[in-house]
């Protein structure tokens, strides 16, 4: 009974000498907000080096060093007690497996989450460690988007589900024999447009060698080979050798890809392109409006290049500029500002 008066004590003593100190509610949103950092940082890490997949059954850690070839087991075992402690794994005796939501998640494959988590040690952490250098360099601009494509495309389908509601409702009305996707990517949309109809016919433009690879491989697994024309390059160059004209241009979470002051030019050249009463479907995440609009303009700003998000007052006013109609703009997001726009070129 001494000794727990005494521990009771010399916690009190501590906590009344850190409230005397300094800022004792700063000091526990920050003890919060490192608790919600390991666990990020646990989770990424064992998806980037693949561990996860391995915890999907228990496992000893002699069998995981020999899975993963580690020659520290003593890293690798205090590695996985930081699972433990922020409960994503179970442990029982010597063998640990997935315990928590993510960590099951990402065991099973899910290829949102798992881009999302690999990402955030491969490329979303760098432009703040080198927050120094982003600001004081003009020549700093980093190769994220062209190193982590993939990846980057696979954590834009977060936004998915809301914009195939728009896309679904616009395809209904408008009934398009000819649509273009504009960074068609994975080809997530392009699919959506080739459901929607058995007669569409869809080109698709991209700048990502190997994502149009994979795009291309998808669908034509899916049987709609003789339905699509996927190509890799730059789509005001392409636009330039084509003379194809289309009842639907898509630009989908990508118009913050081409420079500010370009994109009424973008938007007059994708205007040449459609056929009569033709539409053109923009949807951009706009800033400013939520921590992930600020998050995501900062690491725009900090690639190589001109890319940022619009603000949505100047979104609608360049594509008045550049001779549009707006038909109808929708925020497809309550909690974010995503915002889609159907527009047509005015007579």
């Amino acid at each position: 009974m001494t000794n727990r008066a005494l521990d009771w004590r010399a916690a009190w003593d501590g906590l009344s000498g850190t409230v005397r100190q300094g800022r004792p509610s700063a000091r526990a949103l920050a003890i919060l907000d490192s608790r919600h950092l390991v666990r990020t940082l646990f989770l990424s890490s064992a998806v980037r080096c693949g561990i996860i997949t391995h915890l999907r059954s228990g496992r000893s850690v002699a069998e995981l060093a020999r899975l993963t070839g580690s020659r520290r087991p003593d890293r690798l075992r205090a590695w996985l007690q930081v699972g433990v402690d922020v409960g994503e794994l179970r442990r029982r005796g010597d063998r640990y497996r997935v315990a928590g939501r993510r960590a099951r998640a990402l065991a099973a494959g899910d290829t949102l989450l798992v881009a999302h988590y690999r990402s955030i040690l491969e490329y979303q952490v760098g432009p703040y460690a080198e927050l120094g250098t982003m600001i004081r360099e003009l020549d700093s601009g980093r190769d994220d988007l062209d190193r982590y494509a993939e990846d980057i495309a696979q954590v834009s389908l977060a936004a998915l589900p809301f914009i195939t509601s728009m896309l679904r409702r616009t395809l209904v009305e408008l009934r398009p024999a000819r649509v273009l996707d504009v960074g068609c990517g994975s080809g997530s949309y392009t699919r959506v447009v080739l459901e929607s109809d058995p007669s569409v016919r869809v080109d698709g433009v991209d700048l990502a060698e190997d994502v149009i690879a994979a795009a291309r491989r998808e669908l034509v697994e899916r049987g709609y080979g003789t339905r699509i024309e996927l190509h890799v390059g730059d789509i005001r160059e392409w636009l330039q050798r084509s003379d194809i004209r289309f009842d639907l241009v898509m630009l989908l979470n990508n118009i913050y890809y081409f420079e500010s002051a370009r994109r009424q030019e973008v938007y007059r050249e994708l205007g040449n392109s459609l056929a009569d009463r033709g539409q053109l479907l923009v949807v951009s995440m706009t800033t400013p409006g939520s921590i992930a609009a600020a998050h995501l303009d900062f690491m725009l700003r900090c690639q190589a290049g001109t890319a940022s998000l619009p603000e949505v007052d100047v979104l609608r006013t360049d594509l008045l500029s550049a001779g549009f109609e707006i038909i109808e703009e929708q925020r497809l997001v309550p909690a974010e500002p995503l915002v889609g726009v159907r527009a047509t070129l005015r007579t």
